[in-house]
């Protein structure tokens, strides 16, 4: 990868950790590490690895745990590769990890030069796939400037508490040269943003937003022209479907909110 990749290595053995550490460094890996699942969740609070290697069997939250945590509740992690390292994995628990989403299984005792040809060809599968996918969203991009037949870059603004929660969309976004701002909930409250020069809305939907959802439509937006989309929690319950309609949201998109599936709705409704 063009910069140094950032290895998060999660191993309640102190001295298996410390081996992982010095290994990965020796090939010039930045690498963090946790001792177990709960303490890598604290890590992934503010750092975000390219890739995490996880022991399977772990006191307080395993690597099952952990991952299931991680493709449930961090989207910003969704493009990060998980290895699992396994003593006693029977062939359920190898079911399990691939149907939560695990990407590949090294068994201990390790066996470094296998752990670093792995970690070396999950890096570069996540390379190849964001080269393939800038590719496809600048194709994208450059068809809604046509379709908005102007040179002035796109104008998004975002209404999230966490703008973590969306950092695949917002990095994807930026990349592009839009102009991107994030609007905090509380400024949703107090009512101390404009959307007048905004081409398109994003509102991650919380507790805060579906009180608030009429008001962005409705009072904000009486002379508004864009395009209001709202980044949904997966399986919405027909009355937050109800509030949604009746707010005159444009559209919706379910959690993770893949960036291609959101230009390509935006291509759609920059055609309607």
């Amino acid at each position: 990868m063009s910069k140094v990749a950032r290895i998060l290595c999660v191993e309640d053995e102190d001295m298996l950790l410390h081996d992982l550490k010095e290994e990965l460094e020796d090939e010039n890996y930045e690498v963090l590490t946790a001792k177990n699942g709960q303490v890598a969740l604290e890590v992934l609070e503010n750092e975000k690895p390219d890739l995490i290697i996880s022991d399977m069997m772990m006191p307080k939250l395993d690597g099952p745990g952990l991952l299931k945590h991680i493709r449930a509740n961090r989207p910003s992690l969704n493009d990060v590769p998980v290895i699992f390292l396994t003593a006693k994995a029977t062939r359920d628990d190898l079911i399990e990890g691939k149907r939560l989403g695990v990407d590949d299984y090294l068994t201990k005792p390790v066996d470094y030069d296998l752990l670093l040809a792995t970690v070396e060809a999950n890096l570069g599968q996540v390379l190849r796939i964001r080269k393939q996918n800038q590719v496809k969203l600048r194709r994208i991009y450059n068809a809604i400037q046509k379709q908005r037949a102007t040179s002035e870059e796109l104008r998004v603004s975002f209404i999230a508490q966490n703008p973590n929660s969306v950092q695949p969309i917002l990095k994807a976004l930026n990349e592009l040269g839009c102009a991107v701002s994030v609007i905090s909930e509380d400024q949703l409250v107090k009512r101390s943003f404009s959307l007048d020069t905004t081409d398109i809305l994003f509102i991650v939907y919380s507790k805060v937003v579906h009180y608030y959802l009429k008001y962005v439509t409705d009072d904000i937006g009486k002379n508004w022209e864009g395009i209001s989309v709202l980044l949904a929690p997966p399986k919405l319950s027909e009355e937050q479907r109800t509030c949604i309609k009746d707010a005159g949201i444009n559209d919706t998109i379910e959690y993770p909110y893949p960036p291609i599936e959101v230009f390509k709705l935006l291509m759609r409704r920059m055609k309607a």
